[in-house]
């Protein structure tokens, strides 16, 4: 949520100096500018219209960064009831594995056959086709590069590689990679906080 907040500041920042010098007096700015008032003022004065619809549309933005951040965390937590496991390691190779299990805009059989044979070893659980089903279903379709920081938290290097490595095979078990296969291994990979260091081999997976 910082992330997002921290973006709308920033565009905040930048339109504030002009909607400040916007609302200023005519007087005080030609005080302030001389000559080149005239032309300022004639600018300013179609932007003092666009106040309100500014406003209106950085509220609107916040509002909806708010919503979109709230669904995600409701989300989470409904994968993890789901999963029986608590918000560990554990949990978070099986969240990976789901997102890594749906090819474009469908589930892939195959890559869900092989996340529940990685999820059982891993996790102890006997997990079936439909919990992991349910679980994918529920995760996040639109994949942005914030998309996997918290599951970096609290977790040792070789715990974000098993992760890592999790998604990579469940990946693969469905042909070749393809290019958005790539691209969310790096968003995995940025998540985690890896980097080449530590994927060494497995770099070439997501740079290729």
């Amino acid at each position: 949520m910082s992330n997002y907040l921290t973006v709308l500041g920033v565009a905040a920042a930048a339109v504030w100096p002009a909607l400040a010098l916007a609302t200023t007096p005519r007087e005080e700015q030609e005080a302030l500018l001389g000559p080149l008032t005239e032309p300022l003022w004639q600018l300013f004065e179609g932007l003092n219209r666009l106040l309100p619809w500014i406003g209106g549309c950085l509220a609107v933005i916040a509002i909806v960064l708010l919503v979109a951040h709230r669904l995600r965390l409701h989300r989470r937590a409904t994968r993890v009831a789901i999963s029986g496991l608590r918000n560990g390691p554990r949990f978070r190779v099986v969240d990976a594995m789901c997102h890594a299990i749906w090819k474009a805009s469908k589930i892939d059989e195959t890559r869900l056959a092989r996340a529940l044979e990685i999820a059982r070893n891993t996790t102890e659980m006997d997990f079936t086709k439909e919990h992991l089903r349910e679980i994918a279903i529920r995760a996040d379709r639109v994949i942005v590069p914030t998309n996997f920081l918290w599951m970096r938290d609290g977790l040792t290097a070789s715990e974000r590689m098993v992760i890592f490595n999790a998604s990579v095979s469940v990946l693969l078990a469905g042909g070749p990679l393809s290019r958005s296969d790539r691209a969310f291994l790096r968003t995995v990979a940025r998540g985690l906080g890896l980097g080449h260091k530590d994927l060494r081999d497995l770099a070439a997976l997501i740079t290729a």
